[in-house]
């Protein structure tokens, strides 16, 4: 058996980089978690590439910047608007990831996968603890 063909048969430690650095920003809506969608592997197809955790970063940071300037006039108020985006933001990242958790277990905890299900599944697996860690 040639080495390619072995280590083909076994879970890839590295996913695609190709396919990673083509994934683009996310342009999900937040605070609307339910719309969030979490990519757990770029070998996953069952989640979009382009979705993040958490929602459009760059929408968060606009938010952010508005709480921000009002705090010269409404300090307290200022405050309290962040800590509440950062507890949406929390909420969102721990429903997306439940969500995605779900999905996974449904495609292997069946009766009949086979094995380059299950290898597939713990791939995907391997990408949502990855991108956790990341956080």
């Amino acid at each position: 058996m040639e080495n390619g063909d072995e280590v083909s048969s076994l879970p890839a430690n590295e996913p695609d980089r190709d396919q990673e650095e083509a994934a683009a920003p996310a342009v999900a809506i937040f605070p609307q978690a339910a719309r969030l969608s979490l990519r757990a592997d770029t070998a996953d197809t069952s989640a979009p590439a382009d979705a993040s955790m958490v929602g459009d970063p760059e929408q968060l940071h606009e938010q952010w910047a508005a709480i921000q300037s009002t705090f010269v006039d409404d300090p307290r108020g200022s405050v309290a608007a962040g800590a509440e985006l950062i507890s949406e933001t929390i909420a969102a990242l721990v429903a997306s990831a439940k969500e995605r958790e779900r999905g996974l277990r449904g495609e292997w905890d069946r009766e009949g996968v086979d094995t380059e299900g299950l290898r597939n599944t713990l791939r995907s697996y391997r990408g949502l603890l990855d991108r956790l860690v990341r956080l």
